[in-house]
């Protein structure tokens, strides 16, 4: 058995990538022996997709930030397992995480990975923040983008910032069948063309972009139909996007059929998949089309180009300007073959380098060295 013994906490209350993909870890890990327990926040998604997983988890109400109904057990159960890999998840999460790994008689490694950006301006330079800096043996970014982003905004040592990209496994390929069937559920034909997307409805998705990239295509290619497919993570911006669509008079084009919970096959129902976000942390979702042979068109922020390759996986378009993802978008619809060669192309980047046994790799020798540091 693994003599690193883990820990990974996470109280976030959303379902999104800071909340999916901790699982996705958590579970590898397991699998390759590491002993491993999940505290998570009860009655979360985060707690209802966890029950088939391969670790231990401990539910608790993480109630507010010391919460002591919270705090208590888990001190007792770092104690009695002998925990010493604390790995947390949510920034809220980083304060138990310095009390139960030790402020400066230090009992375990402490990690914290950051999933999304902090705005600027708004940089964490107080005293207690400067406390946690130090006390962190290391802080993941999720993408170089992130990495940057966590530079300019808290006061922490830069040998101590790790750029660990997300990896995916085989469940991220989709099924044939169950993408035929996606299809016959939304009413199109086996040959109608489909560009998808897939993400909250959020104003930082930028759901807005696609939805006036496909007024303009739809005017030359009046058959191609158009997939947002997301719940609403801003009530009035979904809102605002349906009265869009309608007064755009797209109503027939654009299919907004909510949650889908197959994405690897609603990949596979796509012919090209859009994602427009500003300042996008990583993307999950392009790891998802690209081990699905489909191609992409990114907006050219944030961590997109980190993924998206202008040119052999994807195209990328300027920030914010709608005409310019209509002519990425046109540019695959004209050339077929161009389109289909950079699937292929997705396909073999997601293979060489955003496997899930390379992220559990990287997290392994990580922990490793920074184990092998404190002793």
């Amino acid at each position: 058995m693994s003599d690193m013994r883990i820990l990974f906490i996470n109280s976030s209350w959303g379902w999104g990538g800071m909340e999916m993909h901790p699982l996705v870890v958590a579970d590898g890990l397991s699998r390759k022996g590491h002993p491993l327990l999940f505290a998570m926040r009860s009655k979360t998604a985060t707690d209802k997709h966890a029950t088939e997983r391969r670790f231990d988890r401990v539910v608790l109400p993480f109630r507010w930030y010391l919460d002591p109904r919270s705090y208590v057990p888990l001190r007792r159960l770092t104690q009695s397992l002998g925990i010493n890999v604390i790995h947390v998840h949510a920034s809220r999460d980083t304060w138990r995480g310095m009390l139960l790994a030790g402020v400066f008689r230090r009992s375990s490694v402490l990690l914290y990975t950051k999933h999304s950006g902090t705005p600027p301006g708004s940089g964490k330079t107080d005293p207690l923040h400067r406390l946690l800096a130090r006390r962190l043996d290391a802080l993941v970014a999720n993408s170089h983008y992130i990495r940057e982003n966590t530079l300019e905004t808290y006061p922490i040592d830069p040998t101590k910032v790790e750029v660990i990209h997300y990896g995916l496994g085989e469940e991220a390929v989709g099924d044939p069948q169950g993408a035929e069937e996606i299809r016959r559920g939304l009413g199109l034909e086996k040959d109608t063309l489909l560009v998808g997307m897939v993400a909250s409805l959020s104003e930082g998705k930028r759901q807005d972009l696609l939805i006036r990239a496909a007024k303009r295509i739809s005017a030359d290619y009046p058959e191609c139909r158009f997939l947002i497919v997301g719940v609403p993570g801003q009530v009035e911006y979904a809102k605002k996007i349906r009265t869009m669509i309608e007064t755009l008079g797209l109503e027939k084009q654009i299919i907004m059929p909510g949650f889908l919970g197959d994405i690897p096959s609603l990949m596979l129902a796509l012919d090209i998949l859009v994602l427009p976000s500003n300042n996008e942390a990583f993307g999950i979702v392009l790891l998802e089309a690209m081990a699905n042979s489909r191609a992409i068109v990114g907006s050219n922020s944030g961590a997109i180009p980190e993924i998206v390759r202008h040119g052999e996986n994807g195209l990328l378009f300027a920030p914010g300007d709608s005409d310019s993802l209509a002519e990425a978008i046109l540019r695959l619809i004209r050339s077929p073959d161009e389109r289909v060669g950079m699937g292929e192309e997705g396909k073999k980047a997601f293979h060489e380098r955003f496997r899930l046994e390379r992220e559990l790799a990287d997290t392994e020798r990580l922990y490793r060295s920074l184990l092998d540091r404190r002793t």
